[in-house]
């Protein structure tokens, strides 16, 4: 698994690049930002991933509530547990996680949730700017895929509101697996690149998480 995330590090720099073009600010943050680290097993920062206070608000003025059910499946398997509200200080948001994930800073301007009996299992989650070029974020991605696999491809988006003109891309490396979704929402855009394995297909969880995902006010 390491070289699989060392393939994509070595091209995540044009990413970085290119996620933090929103601003000056923004650019100037990234340009300082450690080369990315191997993410099949990211440092856990437990400040980052602490319960919500049950008052806070999104962008939106709304108050999450501190709990919710999901439904989702492992291995073919169908599940539904209680997923509990965490709050992301990395890039200022809140998601619903799993008991059995954990959501944790990785470096400026990304993040990784994952599964923890086997920390290559996961999913990198990164809040794009508004402006987002989309051609450019879909080559550097590609890229990305095909460092890790001879085959990229095409796959198919769940149907969901939440994947409205969502892009999404896959390729395989042995029994790894690695899946990329960028999600074009005018109001969040994002990108999710998924890392799971032939026996520990972990992607409905990964994605029934992502779409709670919320922008909040700093």
């Amino acid at each position: 698994m390491n070289k699989l995330v060392n393939s994509f590090a070595i091209i995540g720099l044009s990413a970085l690049f290119i996620a933090g073009c929103g601003s000056p600010e923004e650019s100037e943050s990234t340009d300082k930002a450690p080369a990315a680290q191997p993410a099949a097993a990211p440092e856990k920062n437990e400040e980052d991933q602490k319960t919500t206070d049950p008052e806070k608000e999104n962008e939106e003025g709304l108050i999450r509530i501190m709990e919710q059910n999901i439904a989702y499946t492992v291995n073919g398997e169908q599940k539904e547990q209680t997923a509990f509200l965490k709050h992301n200080d990395n890039q200022n948001y809140s998601m619903y996680v799993l008991p059995e994930y954990e959501l944790s800073a990785e470096e400026p301007n990304k993040d990784v949730l994952m599964w923890t009996e086997e920390d290559s299992v996961f999913m990198r989650i990164e809040l794009l700017p508004a402006d987002a070029e989309w051609a450019l974020v879909e080559e550097n991605s590609k890229a990305q895929l095909a460092a890790v696999g001879p085959e990229v491809k095409e796959t198919q988006t769940p149907e969901d509101p939440f994947f409205n003109n969502a892009w999404a891309m896959e390729t395989k490396s042995g029994s790894d697996i690695v899946t990329t979704y960028l999600i074009k929402n005018e109001e969040q855009p994002l990108k999710l690149t998924l890392f799971t394995k032939e026996d520990a297909d972990h992607r409905s969880a990964f994605i029934e998480m992502a779409k709670t995902i919320m922008k909040e006010d700093k």
